[in-house]
């Protein structure tokens, strides 16, 4: 008998997904942004960048949108923890005027699109932190 559970898409499936979303829309320019440490064989790890303007926890998404600055955190869902920095990224880029919200799905990331004519739009509030 097959399971009626619906198996939810991994947070690359969706990030791809609401890229794709964002890059359709016009005045959007999005892409993904890759956070991961640079790989060491010898040491067989990666490792962090300890330049001073590297900045923790930015968003997975970052673009633009009529100028102004969007950064979308993709999270497969909306019990998955999001960390202090990813938390303090978006709200400096709430504070700052962009448009900053955490996503599950390509409906989640049009809402925040829909309502970002005020000057600060973000959905941060009330993820698990």
């Amino acid at each position: 008998m097959a399971s009626s559970k619906k198996k939810k898409p991994s947070e690359k499936a969706i990030e791809t997904a609401i890229l794709t979303y964002l890059n359709y829309l016009p005045q959007c320019f999005a892409w993904k942004n890759n956070s991961t440490g640079i790989y060491d064989p010898s040491r067989g790890c990666y490792r962090r960048n300890r330049n001073k303007f590297v900045i923790n926890g930015v968003a997975d998404i970052l673009g633009l949108y009529h100028g102004r600055l969007l950064a979308i955190e993709v999270k497969r869902d909306r019990a998955a923890r999001v960390s202090n920095e990813q938390h303090d990224f978006l709200k400096k880029v709430q504070d700052l005027g962009g448009i900053a919200g955490i996503c599950c799905s390509v409906d989640d990331a049009r809402e925040l699109i829909k309502t970002s004519g005020g000057k600060h739009v973000s959905n941060i509030e009330g993820i698990s932190e």
